[in-house]
Parts: C-alpha cells; structure tokens; sequence
C-alpha cells in the first residue's frame, strides 16, 4: 500500500493503482467481458454472413443484414410489435406504479399486507408467471374461461387469437413488473418532508393541486428512472412470448429480441442476428436519450 501511495503522488498511473480503482476493477473486468467484448463482437459479425454450421467459412458482405432487415416483413413486425408493447405497458405501469405507491405510502394497518401482496409477483421467477397465467387464462381449463362460461359469455382463445394474444402477455407484464417500479417511488415519497404538505393545508391547497406543486416535482428524477428502466425494459421482451405463445399466433406476439433469438439459434444466422443486436441497441440508446432529454428540458 505505501509503494502504491509513493507511485500515486509521484507517477502518471496514480488514478489506476489507487484503491478506488483497484476496487472498480473486477466490476470493469465483468462488464468488459459480458458487455463491451460481445457488443463488439455482434458489429464485427454483423457485417458478416457468419452461419453457425459453417465457422470457417466467413466472409465480408458489408451492410446486406442491415439491408435486409429492412426487406424482412418478420422483423419488422417483430420491431412493430415491440412498440406496442410499449405503448400498452410503459404508461400504464409508470401511472399505476405512482398511484399504488401513493395509496401504500399513507400509514394504515393494511399497508404491510398490501405490500406483501402486490411485490410478491415480483419474487417469481418470469417462467413461473408465465407458466401460471398460462394456466389461469387455458381455453379450456382455466379459471378465466370458466367463469366466463358461467356468466354466459363465450369462452376466448387468450393467446390463441391473433387480436387478443399480445395485450394478453402486456397485461401479465404488467401485473409482475409494477410491483418493482412501486417501491422506488414509494421510497421516493417517503422523502419528502412533510412540511410541505402542512404549510400547502394552511395555504388551503387541495389534493390535486399538492399533487402537481409538490409531489411530482420532488419525485421527478424517480420517475425518470422508472420511465426509462420500463422503457428499455419492455423493449427487451423475450420470455414471455417465448413460453406463452413463441411468438404466435402468426407472429402478432413476437418481438424484436425473440426475432433475433430465433435467427441465431434456430436458422443459424449469426450475421443476420447481430445485425438486429445492433438495431436494437441502437434503438435503446436513442430512446433513453430522447426520453431524458425531454423530461430535462421540462
């Protein structure tokens, strides 16, 4: 430790023998390997018609995969339909994730109940959720259909319709991942000082109006976070219409990851299936910037 400290106050390479750094690099080295080395990797085959069952045989095709995603109705329904996985879950999870965490976050006997209830979706692994939904909403044997069937209502084919099967799978996306988004923004309420809202009471403000002029506005960088994270997070949508439905019926529930999973695992295209990886990288990227830049500015 002293040779280090004499080198930090003496050297050039002070800031990467020093203990911080020392203590960052095994999460550098992490990322390094999983992250930074296959992104890489997936622009370096990405202009390639690299075929799984022929390694040896790779060559340079420059920007044909990217020329051909945009000829290839599959993904661009695959990219189609991942935006409107968005569309149905971000707004809805962001508002119901504020909502529940408002009611929670008032002091009740029912409050620890309430949070064991709506988090414990969030512990199950996403196979299960899927599996016991898949289950619940069965055409035939599960308790949906059946209750329907009760009330006299026709029984519906949940993830068997081509007009059903993707607001299906958004509403089960959405019912584990609000729990999550709930308790950061729970914590997010939790500090801000209740003065605020004493001195709102004596200047006569009513619930809306400290809604908007104070609670929003102290939580807004959480709220960020969380429109951000869901964003993202529902642009990366695999598991779900892979266990639920592989992407049917007639491609109305697979998305853009699952286009590329299949690509590279079932057809082979390592190419191809990088191209998109980087399509869709580069798509993440613009969002979150996009996203922070108009929340910034406002």
């Amino acid at each position: 430790m002293n040779k280090i400290r004499r080198i930090n106050k003496n050297g050039s390479l002070g800031f990467f023998l020093s203990s911080k750094f020392l203590f960052l690099l095994p999460a550098f080295i992490l990322i390094g390997m999983f992250v930074i080395y296959p992104l890489i990797l997936a622009v370096g085959y990405s202009f390639t018609d690299y075929y799984l069952l022929k390694p040896d045989n790779i060559s340079f095709v420059g920007l044909d995969n990217y020329f051909g995603i945009i000829e290839d109705k599959y993904a661009k329904q695959s990219f189609f339909n991942s935006t409107k996985y968005v569309i149905y879950i971000v707004p809805l999870q962001v508002a119901l994730s504020l909502f529940l965490a408002i009611l929670i976050a008032k002091k009740s006997k029912l409050n620890t109940f309430f949070r064991t209830a709506f988090f414990s979706p969030y512990i199950l692994s996403i196979i299960v959720v899927s599996l016991l939904w898949k289950n619940i909403l069965d055409p035939e044997l599960g308790i949906v259909n059946v209750f329907l069937a009760e009330l006299g209502f026709s029984k519906q084919e949940f993830f068997g319709n081509p007009d059903l099967a993707l607001q299906t799978i958004s509403f089960i996306i959405l019912w584990q991942g609000i729990s999550f988004q709930m308790l950061i923004i729970m914590a997010a309420l939790q500090e801000i000082p209740s003065s605020l809202y004493e001195a709102a009471d004596i200047e006569g403000a009513n619930a809306w109006q400290k809604f908007r002029h104070i609670t929003v506005p102290s939580i807004k960088d959480q709220l960020v976070f969380v429109l951000i994270v869901v964003t993202t997070g529902t642009f990366k949508i695999i598991i779900e219409p892979l266990v639920l439905t592989n992407g049917g019926p007639q491609g109305s529930t697979s998305s853009i990851l699952l286009y590329m999973f299949e690509q590279g695992t079932r057809y082979r295209q390592i190419g191809y299936s990088s191209a998109i990886t980087v399509v869709f990288a580069l798509i993440l990227i613009i969002i979150a910037f996009v996203q922070r830049k108009l929340v910034k500015e406002e």
